[in-house]
């Protein structure tokens, strides 16, 4: 009777076993540490690709020459430096035959709009920053002057220009500038 009760028992032990040890540790620890083990190699092959790219844009780089990288540093600038910025302006304005004066920095209005109240983060990758100056001078030598604005590397618009009347042909002009970067 022993002999015959006791492969029942095994059986029986067996699948509690199974039920009690295997089961769970198998469907519930090994299975999240397989699927972080998965998201850790979806992480390698992506910093593998990121290394690789990077490797491709640096000899990219490396074929440009400097002079043209100081261009497109001039062109796009990260960061704006203002004092350089006015410096630039004067000596084009001094060029053109007019006078500056009266600089203002502010931020412009459409980047204090650029922000959604329902993120953190500004919609652009750019930033931009508003700058008024004034200028005294005739009008073709104004003239000159923002053509040499508009052939300048830096980018920026004219936003506004205000005009006050003179009887003797030299005028004053009230000029906003916006100027951009890449954040």
């Amino acid at each position: 009777m022993i002999t015959r009760l006791l492969p029942v028992v095994f059986v029986i032990a067996a699948i509690g076993l199974f039920a009690g040890y295997i089961h769970p540790t198998y469907t519930g620890d090994i299975t999240t540490v397989s699927a972080e083990i998965e998201n850790y190699k979806l992480a390698l092959e992506s910093a593998e690709r990121f290394k690789q790219k990077e490797v491709q844009l640096a000899s990219e780089k490396e074929q440009i020459s400097s002079d043209q990288l100081l261009r497109l540093e001039t062109f796009l600038p990260d960061s704006v430096d203002n004092v350089q910025l006015i410096l630039d302006l004067n000596s084009l304005a001094a060029r053109s035959g007019i006078q500056l004066s009266d600089f203002d920095i502010a931020q412009s209005e459409e980047d204090e709009n650029s922000f959604d109240s329902s993120q953190l983060a500004p919609q652009t990758p750019y930033d931009s920053l508003d700058l008024s100056v004034s200028a005294v001078g005739s009008y073709p030598a104004f003239r000159t002057f923002l053509a040499g604005v508009e052939n300048s590397l830096r980018p920026l618009d004219v936003v506004e220009v205000i005009v006050k009347d003179s009887a003797t042909g030299v005028y004053t002009y009230e000029v906003t500038f916006r100027l951009y970067w890449l954040r």
